[in-house]
């Protein structure tokens, strides 16, 4: 317990594995804190010491359980005291974490896994995303409040969905506005380590370059992150961390359509935590671990420059038209191993020999897709995914194939690694090992013949083998025999042809394993110095699957080649939900709907319905179709033409299961005024319920106000705005604004939905049939028919009233006015209704740097 209780206090934030013999146990608040989260058996140690154990062989399922419940575990391993055999001497070799996995059995190769790091100076901050099991490494700097091209903190933890996030201990009130599920992952560590300076000094001295070669400047906040990885990196791999690639600091995402945090889960692009229903699991139909994590990637930073989304469909174009190379390709990736995470974990020291295999496997299936993609007529699949398996490495494969065996063992030792044939010495110790005995047998059948004595050629752990002759025949023993031990009725002899045999039997299993090693160093030497080729080799069968799996979709789905346009126009015929279409019961058919948007005439749709009719389904489907177009997909449409938009922004209403956590209005407030300082004319909207979270009267206003001002420019984003509102259709004698409708009918007191959305507007939200659906009490829904029929009557009366008082008011006004008009007034008062109009209009233009929350 003392050697436990000294490595303990070196680790007081991790659950210590201490290694006894084919166990790791844990003792005291380790052991209460892990037995229940790995559900196993709290037992005590003499007595009063509380325990708990896993056996060695299956140490990764409970690994796993405690890492996935966010805590870091030190494994401690043991090792024989040189000084004193019989004492066993124990050291932490490993420390995991979510964000510091590397191991085969706790990672789905769906997902990246990053580690982030997070530094804040002044008004900056700089993040370090680091990638263990592949050696990605890469850098941002952004605003620390605020965004920077449409990214901050906030959405950068929600495209990359860190496992872990580090922060010095002085700076994590940084995060305290973030949800509790972003905070539980944020891992305090020392401040000096988040300093620039000592950054700087990491990167040059680990990566012998120069920071300014990297894009980092002297003072890149982004360097203090950085320092927080590598630091956390050597105290997680303390004999030998993996290898990191030099980290880069990249320029704003000015090349990709921005989604935002908002964005990404509003639309469910990748989690839905009601279900499984995701844009991402429906679009994924990849072979490889690199191709669903560059799938993911994709979708979650499409393209914003037409030159990419059109060489993306032609690729897609030859691949969905020729399905002869769509299943080849198919078939070829399913043999591909995710490498990039094997090098990773050679570069650790974990080397499992069927890891080769795999490796073998994986080039020679690039080398026969190198060879398809030759065929003119895939060229233009070829220009977006080649594929190039450099001649040295396609060689050491070569060379694997043909000297390693073909069924090769999980764990080094669990069987042979070499052909026969390899190594002469390795073939003699095989021999050796298996024909031992046969050799003993035909020795001591040949020394009877030689010498005409009746010996026997026996064996034990004491004396080894042995020549054994009885008394009454020790005396003709040969003169080459040497006395080993006197017994009462026998001599024990030995000779040199019996000590060379009992060295090569006796020693067979050291030599194995010693030759075996030797090779399996020098082998994985020999791959870890082709794994810039093979990284590279795996980023270019990523991206061949990416076109492989958006393919398989748009021709078994009959999806459509979107046009790209460069007008700022959006137009769908036939658009469908991807998502909502694919998860529908059987039998149940999916309405499509048309679009058009542009930025002057029609852009902004107003969209007035029942509950439950699909308004929020329809523009949801919009923006997701704009995604899709922009990763360079076939659209779930009839037909479809679209521009470039460089951000898509949402704003989902209070009461959306979507937004479940931030459903209080100031909240929708942040959002609606992030959108309205942030949008520009080539940005796509879609707005829910604005201002439902309020009084109706402080709703209307709101809502109101953001259509007037999403149109008060000449060039205006594109938008799709659903609401209740019906009092707001009347906008649509503004410019850009125009009405549609979701159909219903009627039909004996009962609704029905057609999921059409056409022009138009709704003058009623069939409440109360929503409630009927959802099984009110009758008496209830009665008595709310009644209270709605008096408040709509009460509304109408006013609004006669309001109106009489206007029409009265404004013919006084135009009477005293004619009375009372003298030379030398302001000339304001005499323009024309139209120019006062304009200049109302002015007013509700934003401020030259901001517009608050109104």
């Amino acid at each position: 317990m003392r050697q436990y209780l000294d490595i303990k206090s070196r680790y007081p934030d991790c659950i210590l594995f201490f290694r006894m013999g084919d166990f790791y146990e844990m003792f005291l608040d380790d052991a209460k804190t892990a037995a229940p989260i790995m559900d196993i058996a709290l037992t005590r140690r003499q007595g009063d010491v509380p325990m708990a154990g896993v056996p060695y062989h299956s140490v990764d399922t409970y690994l796993a359980r405690l890492v996935n419940s966010g805590l870091r575990v030190a494994i401690a391993e043991q090792k024989q005291d040189p000084e004193n055999p019989k004492l066993m001497q124990r050291r932490v070799v490993r420390i995991l974490s979510p964000g510091t996995l590397l191991e085969e059995g706790l990672l789905t190769g769906s997902h990246a896994n990053y580690l982030m790091a997070l530094t804040f100076t002044g008004e900056k901050c700089g993040l370090a995303l680091a990638d263990i099991s592949t050696g990605d490494f890469f850098c941002y700097e952004t605003m620390a409040r605020g965004t920077l091209d449409g990214m901050g903190p906030r959405d950068f933890i929600a495209r990359y969905q860190p496992g872990e996030i580090l922060l010095a201990s002085d700076q994590r009130n940084q995060l305290d506005d973030m949800p509790e599920e972003i905070r539980s992952r944020i891992r305090p560590l020392e401040s000096y380590k988040s300093s620039v300076s000592e950054g700087i000094r990491q990167i040059e001295h680990r990566y012998q370059a120069r920071v300014e070669g990297l894009g980092f400047q002297r003072d890149s906040v982004a360097a203090g992150a950085v320092s927080l990885i590598l630091h956390y990196v050597s105290e997680a791999f303390p004999d030998r961390p993996p290898h990191l690639k030099a980290p880069v600091l990249r320029a704003p995402a000015t090349h990709s359509l921005v989604l935002d945090e908002k964005t990404i889960r509003n639309l469910e692009l990748v989690e839905n935590r009601n279900s499984s229903a995701t844009l991402l699991g429906v679009m994924d139909a990849t072979r490889s671990a690199p191709g669903k994590r560059a799938l993911r990637k994709r979708l979650l930073s499409p393209f914003r420059a037409p030159g990419d989304i059109q060489q993306s469909q032609e690729a897609l174009e030859v691949l969905r038209n020729q399905p002869d190379h769509l299943n080849y390709f198919s078939e070829q990736l399913d043999r591909m191993s995710d490498l990039e995470r094997i090098l990773s974990r050679m570069e650790s020291g974990k080397v499992a020999p069927r890891d080769f295999r795999n490796i073998i496997q994986s080039v020679q299936a690039a080398r026969t897709i190198q060879e398809r993609l030759e065929l003119e007529a895939l060229k233009p699949l070829a220009s977006r995914a080649s594929v190039e398996v450099p001649e040295e490495l396609n060689e050491l494969c070569h060379w694997l194939d043909t000297n390693l065996q073909e069924e090769l063992p999980a764990l080094f030792g669990n069987g042979p690694l070499l052909k026969d044939g390899v190594d002469a010495e390795l073939d003699e110790a095989r021999i050796a090992r298996t024909d031992g005995a046969r050799w003993i047998l035909e020795l001591e059948s040949a020394e009877k013949e030689r010498t005409g004595i009746n010996l026997k050629i026996k064996y034990n752990r004491v004396s080894g083998y042995f020549i054994e002759i009885s008394k009454s025949q020790a005396e003709q023993a040969p003169s080459d025999y040497e006395r080993k031990q006197t017994l009462v009725n026998a001599e024990r002899f030995t000779f040199a042809p019996l000590k060379d045999l009992e060295r090569k039997i006796l020693s067979s299993d050291e030599i194995i394993a010693s030759i075996e090693q030797r090779y399996l160093e020098d082998l994985t030497s020999r791959i870890l110095d082709q794994s810039s080729s093979i990284r590279e080799l795996m980023l270019q069968i990523a991206e061949l699957d990416v076109c492989q799996s958006l393919a398989s979709i748009a021709r078994n789905r009959q999806w459509c080649r979107p046009e790209i346009s460069s007008d700022g126009s959006l137009e769908i015929r036939g658009g469908r939900h991807p998502v909502v279409e694919k998860f529908l019961p059987s039998g149940d058919q999916f309405i499509p709907n048309d679009t058009y948007l542009d930025q002057d005439g029609q852009s902004f749709a107003l969209i007035t319905g029942p509950n439950m009719a699909g308004k929020s389904t329809y523009i949801r489907q919009v923006a997701l179709i704009q995604i899709l177009f922009q990763m360079g997909a076939y659209v779930p449409a009839e037909q479809a033409r679209l521009s470039c938009a460089d951000r898509i922004f949402t704003r989902i209403g209070a009461g959306d299961d979507l937004s479940r956590g931030e459903s209080t209005f100031f909240v929708e407030m942040l959002e609606t005024a992030s959108i309205l300082n942030q949008h520009t004319a080539n940005s796509l909207i879609i707005m829910d319920e604005i201002g439902r979270g309020t009084s109706t009267y402080d709703g209307l206003a709101i809502a109101r106000s953001v259509a007037e001002f999403l149109t008060s420019k000449s060039e205006r984003p594109r938008c799709l705005f659903a609401t209740h509102y019906h009092e707001l259709t009347d906008l649509s004698d503004r410019p850009g604004i125009f009405n549609l409708t979701v159909q219903v009918e009627e039909h004996d007191g009962k609704v029905v939905f057609l999921r059409k959305v056409i022009p138009g507007n709704a003058d009623r939200s069939y409440g109360i049939h929503v409630a009927r659906l959802a099984g009110l009490p009758s008496a209830l829904l009665t008595r709310a028919e009644s209270i709605l029929a008096e408040l709509e009557n009460h509304s109408l009366q006013v609004r006669k009233q309001t109106r009489n008082e206007e029409v009265h008011s404004h013919q006084k006004a135009r009477t005293s006015e004619t009375t009372n008009r003298k030379p030398g007034k302001t000339e304001k008062s005499r323009k024309p209704a139209s120019t006062r109009a304009a200049e109302s209009d002015s007013e509700l233009q934003p401020d030259s740097n901001q517009m608050g929350l109104f």
